[in-house]
């Protein structure tokens, strides 16, 4: 008991200043996993705590750091934005799904985070130049970051951990690349297409109304072309990334674990561009990582003395109908993941889920396993919709709107963003229901 009660202690004071952020979230993660390592009477072992952490999901995280870091370099986003800004002759509607499709298929298949970072500051400009508010613009990038980043397993790190830790029990394997696609690029699309109709029908005629023939020389007279900084970088990181791809699709018949290509990439991708790796690893989002590691500890814990298994008994008691524990499990992701963001959610319910599920397959319903690794990773993924905190390309689209003249604010965003995500939960509920129950 005295186990228990110990690490549950040490996780929830952990996970209040994760949330509150009065502690930075990574100081404050290695302090929790230390903290079930050097208490006494628990008897977690270092070497335990090393086989808690998911070396899969860090490999993968750094490798794609490392070639976005690179990728970044060549002005490649800001080209295509400002593309699409010239392809939709002064209609704003077209330029508006115009950003909404560059974000979402950038984010299917590199770091989210980065991709709203590179366009968010050609929002502004664009924006500028059209006479336009820039919070719409905002809230479509968030919001097709998070539901693109839905749509493979590298295109947001909930889906990076699902695709890392669960096991199938029909198989004992991991779900793959292309499984993701699969299941989850439908449902992605769905939702994508009926958020924009949402956000046209919020933005009203005026913010949609055409710009006047002044503005739009002003915008066409700017030069996409001038945006790419380096166009031989440009096309080894592409050529190298398209290889990496290539990769994650095949790399089950392959052998090889995702981390492994991501590396892989990664290395040839230095070894190709000649780029000095001290350079490229400033870029890396170290604090991330160790932030994982902190927080595989600590689930590893709860696992270690039996919490995991103790919820897992009373999720699973809710209803003897695995159809509505589905749903249940979709919907409670999204709204915790809403208000204590995605990453520290989906940690804690990959062991929960892996348990129902093992249940399930021992009591002769194996082919639900699909079903409920779907409705984590959509619930994690939509719910971060639903608040401006929901997750990191939120935070960091957030953090960029404070320094310019139109901040993104937290009920500003909330009030489109709850309704589109409870229109796209609606929507998944439909969807895995007639999938996989």
């Amino acid at each position: 008991m005295y186990a228990v009660t110990a690490v549950a202690t040490i996780f929830v004071v952990t996970y209040y200043f994760i949330v509150t952020e009065r502690i930075n979230r990574t100081t404050i993660a290695l302090a929790g996993a230390l903290a079930v390592l050097l208490l006494p009477g628990l008897d977690i072992s270092q070497a335990q705590a090393v086989g808690f952490i998911d070396f899969n999901t860090l490999g993968l995280l750094v490798g794609m750091m490392l070639i976005v870091a690179v990728l970044k370099r060549t002005g490649v986003f800001r080209f295509l934005a400002l593309k699409v800004a010239h392809q939709g002759r002064g209609r704003i509607f077209l330029i508006f799904a115009g950003f909404g499709a560059i974000t979402a298929v950038a984010s299917a298949f590199i770091d989210n985070v980065t991709t709203v970072l590179m366009i968010v500051p050609v929002i502004y400009l664009i924006s500028d130049l059209l006479g336009k508010s820039a919070v719409p613009f905002l809230v479509m990038e968030i919001m097709m970051a998070n539901i693109g980043g839905m749509a493979t397993m590298i295109g947001d790190p909930p889906n990076i951990l699902i695709g890392s830790r669960a096991v199938l029990p029909a198989t004992g394997g991991h779900i793959s690349f292309v499984d993701f696609m699969v299941n989850l690029g439908p449902l992605a699309i769905v939702c994508l297409v009926a958020a924009l109709i949402y956000l046209r029908l919020w933005g009203g005629r005026e913010f949609f109304a055409a710009p006047d023939e002044q503005k739009m020389k002003t915008m066409n007279a700017v030069d996409a072309a001038q945006a790419i900084k380096d166009r031989p970088l440009m096309t080894r990181s592409l050529g190298v990334l398209g290889l990496v791809l290539v990769g994650f699709l095949f790399h089950h018949q392959l052998g090889l674990q995702p981390a492994t290509i991501a590396m892989a990439g990664a290395a040839l991708l230095l070894i190709v561009t000649r780029i000095d790796p001290e350079t490229v690893l400033v870029d890396v989002e170290w604090p991330v990582l160790f932030f994982f590691i902190g927080l595989f500890v600590l689930v590893g814990a709860l696992d270690q003395v039996g919490i995991v298994g103790f919820m897992a008994e009373r999720f699973i008691g809710l209803s003897p109908d695995p159809r509505v524990l589905m749903i249940i499990l979709l919907w409670v992701t999204a709204v915790i993941g809403a208000f204590l963001s995605a990453v520290p959610t989906v940690t804690v319910l990959i062991p929960l889920v892996q348990v129902v599920v093992n249940h399930l397959a021992a009591n002769g319903a194996p082919e639900l396993a699909f079903g409920f690794w779907w409705a984590l990773a959509a619930g994690a993924c939509l719910g971060g919709n639903a608040t401006v905190v929901g997750a990191a390309a939120n935070i960091a689209v957030l953090g960029m709107s404070q320094k310019e003249r139109e901040p993104l604010k937290f009920a500003e965003f909330a009030k489109v963003g709850v309704p589109v995500t409870a229109i796209c939960l609606v929507i998944a509920s439909g969807y895995v229901l007639l999938r996989y129950a």
